[in-house]
């Protein structure tokens, strides 16, 4: 029995959520809430480390075993570390970035998303992307200063970078208290206006574009990830570079549907290429037309789904050598009227005789209702039965 269930919560699961369950909640969850696509938002930011520590508990065979049994108590009380990995490690990790060693830092990742089309995915296609990053500042170093010049000691806070004052709560009782310098902003050291490095303004950073071309192979999928590393920020003082994350969006396509490796379309059809056989020309994702044959006196049922295997997407890492299946459904487009001929020639060609049996009764005529009506007409339905319940 579970006695917590608070990190299932937050992404969204049940209990008995499997390990792919809360992998894909992760991926999905990490993706909105990313501090990238929420720039200053501080409740998403909070979610994304909540989220973030979730993933890393049940994602834990040892720790989300520990959890459901004993809540975070159990986990607090044992050799458990709950505080090991920040949000960015764990989202760095899950999209394929090593862990770095214990306490280095390291700048958070960028992360763009960009709109794919399904020939893209089918076909394999190299596409450009432009990175607006931070760098350190070529002409100073990072220092911020130009060359030659020195920082000086800042008079103001004496190179504490906070200042020191006392402040009367009443009577006899004094408390000190401390804040950032103000004149510094904490550095505990100034610089002269005409030694601030003229390109980065004193940052030390400036602000780089970056093309990157991304690699999109064959058989790609919605919210897949391509990683750059080491293509993104720069920090002062901070060894590592940040990666840069292209989110994969797959846009929707006039004909086909993709679920896993497979191509889903609807076709519709007349009854008489139900009853006889056609000939159906697909131009597949790749420009080229396929003839799809159904046999002479293969009858279609209306919402039947054929397949035609080896005609979906390429499987990933395969170069394109196998592929998933293109599944067909099928809708039959009957005729509103026909014709006393037509109604003959079909009853002889179907062997179907006029004698049935007599029945004596009252007449009744069929008509046909909108779908409006029909929709009203059940809703009242099921209102009636409710009322019977009760």
């Amino acid at each position: 029995m579970v006695k917590e269930t608070e990190y299932y919560e937050i992404l969204g699961l049940e209990a008995e959520a499997t390990e792919h369950d809360i992998k894909r909640a992760y991926r999905r969850l990490g993706l909105k809430y990313h501090p990238d696509k929420n720039p200053g938002d501080q409740e998403a930011a909070e979610m994304f480390k909540r989220i973030g520590h979730a993933y890393e508990i049940l994602s834990d065979e040892e720790k989300r075993r520990i959890y459901d049994q004993h809540g975070k108590a159990g986990l607090e009380g044992g050799s458990m570390d709950e505080g090991g990995l920040d949000a960015a490690d764990i989202f760095s990790m899950f999209f394929g970035g090593g862990r770095r060693p214990r306490g280095e830092r390291k700048p958070r990742d960028l992360v763009h998303e960009m709109r794919v089309s399904l020939e893209d995915m089918y076909n394999g296609k190299t596409k450009k992307i432009s990175v607006t990053r931070d760098r350190i500042c070529g002409a100073c170093e990072g220092g911020g200063i130009k060359p030659g010049a020195e920082r000086r000691t800042c008079v103001a806070c004496r190179g504490q970078g906070v200042q020191t004052f006392v402040q009367e709560l009443f009577i006899g009782m004094h408390q000190r208290m401390q804040q950032t310098c103000q004149s510094c902003g904490g550095e505990g050291t100034t610089v002269r206006e005409v030694d601030i490095c003229g390109r980065c303004r004193g940052s030390g950073i400036v602000k780089d574009q970056k093309i990157l071309e991304v690699h999109i192979e064959k058989g790609m999928k919605h919210q897949d990830v391509v990683r750059f590393d080491g293509e993104g920020n720069e920090v002062v003082g901070v060894r590592l570079k940040g990666d840069v994350l292209i989110i994969l969006a797959q846009k929707p396509h006039d004909v086909f549907r993709r679920v896993g490796n497979h191509l889903i379309m609807n076709y519709t059809i007349n009854l008489q290429e139900a009853l006889c056989g056609f000939d159906l020309p697909v131009q597949h994702l790749d420009k080229r037309l396929r003839l799809i044959t159904i046999p002479c006196g293969q009858v279609i049922d209306p919402g039947a789904a054929w397949v035609v295997r080896g005609e979906g997407m390429p499987l990933p890492n395969t170069g394109g050598l196998d592929r998933g299946n293109l599944v067909i459904h099928f809708e039959v487009e009957y005729p509103t009227r026909l014709s006393a001929q037509q109604l003959k020639s079909i009853a002889k060609a179907l062997g179907v005789t006029e004698s049935f049996p007599r029945v004596t009764g009252q007449k009744l005529t069929l008509s046909e209702v909108s779908q409006r009506q029909s929709r009203r007409a059940s809703g009242s339905q099921r209102a009636n039965a409710a009322a019977r319940r009760r």
